[in-house]
């Protein structure tokens, strides 16, 4: 089992308007230490979000810049995994494979990819940049991987696709890591979920119950077959761990008065699927929120986190408020119960393919 937490690039976990003037998570500086304490503390990788606008402060709020955040984290961390994500129709492949390599050889082997096919349509739309309808996406997410794949594994290529035409492509220096950069990958419909078990090494999905966890990783692990491969898994979640349940859940009331207004949404794409399940969040984290379950005391955490894993997940990226107060908290009283492995910082990918 692995852990690792979600990079606070846009601020706090608590899904609400806020001033832009009051979201001071959302700074280089505060990132740094919250993934640097992560580090020391044994968590073993770090998701940074590709978001151009601040969909959970308010579209004013700062937000980070996850490939340059990342690259200078690179040269501030030694062993947490940097799982940088990238939009598929917003990023042209070309440059993030040089970009990916590079962050790939300054962390000595650290760079994962974390390919999102997007749901934002106004990202693209304010900058210009065409947004294809739904499982067109995803058709331009295994362009995408099957470019970046090329770059980092050839000394030379050619591609002739529907969306990228690369001729005599080279990278160079390639990634440490091999055979290359972890692939992860996530989505929920029936076009993500096929992808996901063709293409990528980690399927990344948001936090729900247990049943549904099961169901979900089942549909992957069964596409995966069919193409005679196998996939890890990965889930995010938040975590409230206080010394009994009752105190946890009590936090997890204290957590919900705190939400105010939630920042209005707009130019979202109805079509996918994780926007409609996305309510289980109950706006206490993003991504699924609490609806895994994680709330209780360290055994309470501790023996859901494990029922999970005994199902199938392998990395946990976690969500804390207060940051830095939790994160101490689970470190010291939840990952001891945990049967974690070493992090260990390896050029290698130990995911199977």
């Amino acid at each position: 089992m692995r852990v690792g937490v979600w990079a606070p690039v846009w601020g706090t976990f608590l899904v609400q308007r806020e001033p832009p003037d009051e979201v001071r998570e959302a700074s280089f500086a505060h990132n740094a230490r919250y993934i640097q304490r992560a580090e020391e503390l044994g968590f073993d990788s770090t998701l940074l979000l590709d978001r151009s606008l601040n969909g959970i402060k308010g579209v004013g709020a700062p937000v980070l810049e996850a490939w340059i955040t990342a690259a200078a984290l690179a040269t501030l961390t030694r062993s947490i995994e940097l799982i940088v994500a990238s939009k598929s129709a917003y990023r042209h492949p070309a440059l993030v494979a040089q970009m990916g390599a590079n962050i790939d050889q300054i962390s000595g082997g650290r760079f994962a990819i974390n390919i999102v096919s997007g749901w934002w349509g106004l990202e693209h739309e304010m900058a210009g940049i065409p947004f294809p309808p739904h499982d067109e996406r995803y058709d331009l997410s295994e362009e995408v991987i099957k470019v970046l794949k090329g770059y980092w594994t050839k000394e030379e290529f050619d591609f002739e696709g529907k969306y990228f035409q690369i001729t005599g492509g080279v990278t160079s220096p390639k990634p440490l890591r091999k055979p290359w950069p972890v692939f992860y990958f996530g989505g929920e419909s029936t076009a993500a979920l096929k992808l996901a078990g063709k293409a990528a090494d980690v399927f990344l999905f948001n936090g729900r119950p247990l049943e549904d966890a099961r169901a979900l990783m089942g549909a992957v692990n069964e596409e995966a077959a069919a193409h005679g491969r196998t996939v890890g898994h990965g889930m995010s979640t938040f975590v409230v761990c206080r010394e009994t349940d009752e105190d946890a859940q009590a936090e997890l009331v204290r957590l919900r008065s705190l939400i105010g207004e939630v920042a209005p949404i707009r130019g979202a794409d109805k079509a996918v699927q994780h926007r409609k399940t996305s309510v289980q969040a109950d706006r206490v984290g993003t991504n699924g929120g609490t609806a895994a379950g994680l709330v209780g005391s360290p055994s309470t955490v501790a023996e859901r986190m494990l029922a999970f894993h005994e199902s199938g997940v392998d990395l946990f990226l976690l969500q804390f408020h207060p940051m830095f107060e939790e994160l101490e908290r689970f470190a010291s009283e939840v990952m001891p119960l945990l049967p974690l492995r070493e992090p260990s910082g390896a050029k290698g990918n130990a995911i199977s393919h």
